[in-house]
């Protein structure tokens, strides 16, 4: 897993341009080092640096991902289906939250649903998953086997009682998604675009009003179309 790459082994890794590396290197945001003038990097380290950072982007460097990883069809709406998208959680402890959240989710093949929730748990255990304004983004370490082999899996739960999930901006997390993808640059992009979805102007107040699956799936394609249409605009 800790296999030295070059920039242009890392920029095929996580199938974004070497500009793109260039970028992240110049603002000091991607751990690498030189050898004889030549940057390397190693894998592990960039993919826990990645799933680490990823909420924390700012909209341009989100923006930049998004435009890199767009060339892979995958709207977040795409991988929502009506009995995951708004599925109502109990309140409880962390642990018990993300627990009854998994165990109400529909998983789309036969998984163990207990080893997601040790693997989503172990994830959360490192750093939380959560952004700002109440919302908190669950998914396994990247770095680490998918548990999905076949598909990608978006589901949505809103908690009866908002559960203090360690945000930086100190406010309970009332929302949850959970990500689930069959590879590493799947679950980059599911990242980057759920974070930037969580981030548009409306967008989770309308979601903790949607009170119907199919509101939320609706608003999810809608609001999607949006970032689509703005194209250029840092959402």
């Amino acid at each position: 897993m800790d296999d030295v790459l070059t920039l242009k082994q890392i920029a095929q890794h996580l199938q974004v341009s070497e500009r793109t590396i260039f970028r992240l290197l110049e603002r000091g945001e991607l751990p690498g080092f030189k050898v004889g003038g030549h940057w390397r990097f190693r894998r592990g380290v960039v993919d826990y640096w990645l799933d680490m950072r990823m909420g924390r982007m700012g909209s341009g460097e989100l923006l930049d991902l998004d435009k890199d990883l767009g060339q892979h069809p995958l709207p977040i709406s795409d991988a929502l289906t009506r009995e995951n998208a708004l599925l109502i959680v109990p309140e409880g402890s962390r642990r018990e939250v993300i627990e009854a959240f998994i165990g109400s989710v529909r998983l789309p093949e036969a998984v163990e649903r207990r080893e997601v929730v040790r693997r989503v748990w172990a994830r959360e255990e490192l750093a939380s998953t959560a952004l700002s304004d109440g919302v908190a983004l669950l998914h396994t370490s990247r770095w680490e086997a998918r548990t999905l082999q076949e598909g990608n899996l978006c589901a949505i739960g809103r908690l009866t009682a908002p559960v203090d999930f360690g945000a930086l901006d100190g406010l309970p997390t009332g929302l949850l998604f959970l990500l689930l993808a069959p590879n590493a640059q799947q679950h980059l992009l599911l990242l980057t675009r759920a974070t930037r979805l969580c981030r548009h102007p409306g967008f989770l107040p309308l979601l903790r009003a949607a009170a119907t699956p199919a509101a939320v799936i609706r608003l999810v394609r809608q609001t999607e179309g949006l970032a689509l249409e703005q194209g250029a605009v840092a959402i």
